[in-house]
């Protein structure tokens, strides 16, 4: 987030009151703030010149580090889903577990996901590419210090004291195999986020094997494009198991949160560079889990037209050396000023009459505000509006956390949230329950978009605007907004896509959604 010099008018007003590989290899560098990194391997598939370098990518934790001075909150983190229950696993998932193995709690778990997502392809590779599935002829392997088989190479081999996939989860198209690591990266992958995560993360490679079968993509296909698709692939069998249609497993919104967490674990590191000029690139936090939410709603048929018509990409450079350095992040006490002052200039154009809102700080542990209306169990985590006294009160030990753990947009996410309560209390908004909570997403998306700088910022003017990373992190505080919460709260994978429906819409797709369009 950056003051910038330039003032824009908002065209139009409010409505809501009206609407009842030759080297598609990826080698990033993942990073997160006072977070420990293991890696994940991703070698996106090349049907005619297999590349054989090993290329990594790091899985980020998304727990927040408090331990920073001054924040003393521990925010309740629901990201892990519960034990996956395995309905049927007649173990046909082709997994090569070796003789020396370590048996994990997750095994049977990964058995019955990756024979599921075979089975998914079996059935609906002939409905989206007009033939029959294309069986994967090298298997999967599992790899670890102490196997004493040889695993296929193709992809390249391990460095000396390592072993194959130390690291890594990843497909390779010369051989056409899968090989990941069963000794450190899928036991941190589940202990992090539970085993639904981990079976996300291999619908993913599976994906880069569909596009292997293919052929579409070649040299000159942006990396980003690989991994979009892939995201999306895993999107569509996440959905099928949503649906309840597997007969193998059945996924619930915790196992769905657990994959969206796995796609922002391996989010693009914040660098401002042109994502489509890098053979690095897997896509920014916000761009992979619209492409996983593409597929989830349009299934593999959405996933195939992006060999066309790629999804939107939303890149954003850093303006000057000094915003690259800080990360795009002001200090925290400009936080809720610069906030307020933009929220007040975009719904004052846009809401005839708006009274803007106060914004008052309380602390984690209390004495919370009094508001007719509101129970004090509100208060922990939260930015919470009170029509009475049309006063935005927020939980600072809180912001303080999600600012050290994300950064700047976080905290600006959930004031602009409230704030987006205090819009529709104020145009007399009948929507009630998890549709008005959505809502607020959305409209907090909606204003999210004015803030997107111009290719060419005019000198002389003041105003607001996002930097790189900002998407990302109202994305991750989305994932932790329904811990804890209550039934009639909107999970998080709802709320994501609403942010970022108004993040790409705007304010017509927000009355779109109200409307059931």
């Amino acid at each position: 987030m950056r003051r910038q010099m330039f003032m824009l008018s908002i065209a139009g007003c409010l409505l809501v009151a009206a609407c009842g590989s030759s080297d598609p290899g990826l080698d990033a560098s993942r990073s997160n703030a006072g977070a420990s990194t293991e890696t994940i391997e991703t070698e996106s598939p090349n049907t005619t010149t297999p590349d054989t370098s090993e290329p990594t990518t790091e899985v980020v934790p998304t727990t927040p580090d408090t331990s920073s001075s001054g924040t003393d909150v521990s925010i309740p983190l629901d990201t892990m889903a519960p034990p996956s229950s395995v309905v049927d696993n007649p173990n046909n998932a082709i997994i090569d577990f070796g003789v020396n193995k370590t048996p994990q709690p997750y095994d049977e778990f990964l058995q019955a996901s990756i024979a599921d997502v075979q089975d998914f392809w079996r059935e609906t590779y002939p409905a989206v590419y007009g033939s029959e599935y294309p069986e994967l002829q090298g298997g999967i392997w599992a790899s670890y210090p102490d196997r004493a088989e040889e695993l296929p190479l193709g992809c390249g081999g391990a460095e000396e004291g390592s072993y194959i996939a130390e690291g890594n989860a990843f497909y390779c198209s010369n051989g056409d195999y899968m090989a990941y690591d069963d000794f450190q990266l899928i036991p941190q992958l589940v202990e992090e986020f539970g085993e639904s995560a981990v079976g996300v993360v291999f619908a993913h490679e599976f994906g880069h094997a569909i596009q292997a079968r293919v052929g579409v993509f070649d040299d000159s296909t942006p990396t980003v494009y690989w991994e979009q698709q892939a995201d999306c692939f895993a999107g569509a069998w996440t959905a099928r198991l949503a649906r309840g249609e597997s007969g193998r497993l059945s996924f619930g919104d915790q196992d769905i949160k657990a994959g969206l967490s796995a796609m922002v674990a391996v989010k693009d590191p914040v660098t401002g560079e042109d994502v489509l000029n890098s053979r690095d690139a897997h896509g920014n936090a916000f761009d992979r889990v619209g492409a996983f939410e593409h597929g989830f709603k349009g299934g593999a048929e959405a996933c195939k037209m992006q060999e066309t018509e790629p999804l939107p990409l939303l890149d954003l450079p850093f303006s000057t050396e000094a915003e690259f350095e800080s990360g795009g992040n002001v200090d925290y006490d400009q936080i809720v000023p610069l906030v307020e002052e933009d929220l007040t200039r975009f719904w004052s154009a846009g809401v005839s009459s708006f009274v803007a809102p106060t914004i008052s700080a309380y602390p984690h542990s209390g004495p919370f505000p009094s508001c007719e209306g509101l129970d004090e169990s509100v208060y922990p985590f939260a930015a919470v509006y009170c029509a009475a006294t049309n006063e935005i009160f927020f939980d600072e030990g809180y912001a303080k956390t999600l600012y050290k753990t994300y950064g700047d947009f976080a905290v600006g996410y959930i004031i602009s949230d409230a704030w987006s309560e205090a819009v529709q209390t104020q145009i007399g908004s009948s929507l009630e329950g998890e549709l008005r909570l959505l809502v607020n997403d959305c409209l907090t998306g909606a204003w999210t978009k004015d803030t997107i700088p111009p290719e060419v910022i005019a000198e002389g003017d003041t105003r607001l605007y996002i930097s790189p990373g900002d998407l990302d992190e109202a994305v991750e505080t989305a994932l932790l907004s329904d811990a804890g919460l209550e039934d009639e709260m909107a999970s998080a994978f709802e709320k994501i896509d609403y942010f970022r429906a108004g993040v790409i819409g705007g304010i017509d797709e927000c009355n779109n959604r109200i409307s059931g369009g």
